[in-house]
């Protein structure tokens, strides 16, 4: 499918929207799932009874991949925006390889060592989505892209813990061995979905003209852009890093919270590929809106007032961190950017 799409476009064939969309966000989907798979496995193990340095051992896990993950966010400032487009794929294929050598060692390293190897797992794919991302980035269907790519946390995450739960108790893998096992399944499918992904169509001068080009930026070009839209890009960076670690601790230890042998291991990806659904039919409706500025402040209304009004104002809701700068993220100069680089 995907070399038919890529010759019909070399040949001038125009390609409408909706496939495009179909193809390019549904690769995306499963290209970030199987990241997750190879990131998150190990949150279906309770390692019970087990200590690592005076600490729940499964907490330890946590905290050193949770780390590792976030240094490569910090250094994917540099490497993805000087990652030129040949090289993307390959840096896919690299970064995966050493994500499921870190599984290996997680298994045959002896504990509590072994946690130190979780380290460079979140080191290795804490860049994948800032890659998997500029495949889509500069079009005009970047909004819905966007939206499909990022459902896939919901998904993915559900989707990782019933594998594991499956291996653990259906296939009776043991709890370090398990997580090598969900990424050996994992790897080479994301490489074939990295490859699908190189296959997608460049923007064309109607992406251009709704967007703006792509380009690798050099160390000045990134500070001059920084310097520029400081505010905003403090204040996403700190929105992004206080939902990854509320997100990290809810995925890592809600199965030391319900009883998972009470339900199908299937449970989790059942239950989060409904949630899926509603967010890809709330996200289509959202992406029918023309101006990127509304789509905006849609987007702003409605997550703040999830977070507002979702729970009562004396648990503190109205002060939640991520409510507050998402109405700072507003009136810190978002209006100002230019509709077509949003």
């Amino acid at each position: 499918m995907a070399n038919m799409m890529h010759n019909a476009h070399r040949a001038g064939t125009a390609m409408p929207d909706w496939l495009f969309v179909i193809w390019a966000g549904g690769t995306a989907l499963v290209s970030y799932s199987l990241v997750y798979a190879l990131r998150k496995p190990f949150t279906a193990a309770e390692f019970e009874g087990m200590q690592a340095f005076g600490m729940d051992y499964k907490i330890a896990v946590s905290i050193i991949q949770l780390i590792g993950y976030v240094c490569a966010k910090m250094l994917g400032i540099k490497f993805i925006s000087e990652l030129r487009p040949e090289n993307r794929l390959r840096f896919i294929i690299g970064s995966a390889a050493l994500s499921e050598a870190s599984l290996l060692a997680f298994a045959l390293m002896p504990v509590p060592a072994n946690i130190f190897a979780l380290f460079f797992n979140g080191l290795s794919l804490g860049c994948m989505w800032g890659v998997l991302f500029s495949f889509l980035e500069g079009r005009r269907t970047t909004d819905i892209l966007a939206s499909i790519m990022g459902v896939s946390m919901a998904l993915s995450s559900g989707v990782a813990k019933s594998l594991g739960l499956y291996a653990l108790q259906s296939l009776h893998v043991g709890e370090m061995w398990m997580p090598a096992l969900i990424g050996a399944v994992a790897f080479p499918l994301l490489c074939l979905t990295g490859w699908m992904m190189t296959r997608l169509p460049k923007p064309d001068a109607a992406d251009v003209a709704a967007r703006s080009e792509r380009v690798t930026l050099n160390g000045r070009q990134r500070w001059q852009l920084f310097r520029r839209f400081m505010p905003v890009l403090l204040l996403l960076f700190t929105a992004n890093l206080l939902l990854t670690v509320q997100r990290d601790i809810k995925e890592d230890f809600i199965v030391c919270i319900i009883d998972v042998s009470m339900v199908p291991s299937w449970a989790f990806a059942y239950l989060d590929g409904i949630a899926t659904v509603v967010l890809l039919a709330m996200f289509a409706i959202l992406s029918a809106v023309g101006s990127h500025h509304t789509a905006w402040r849609v987007y702003r209304r409605n997550g703040t007032a999830g977070v507002h009004r979702g729970i009562p104002d004396p648990t503190g809701a109205a002060h939640h961190p991520v409510a507050v700068l998402a109405d700072a993220m507003h009136r810190h100069r978002l209006p100002e950017l230019p509709d077509h680089i949003l």
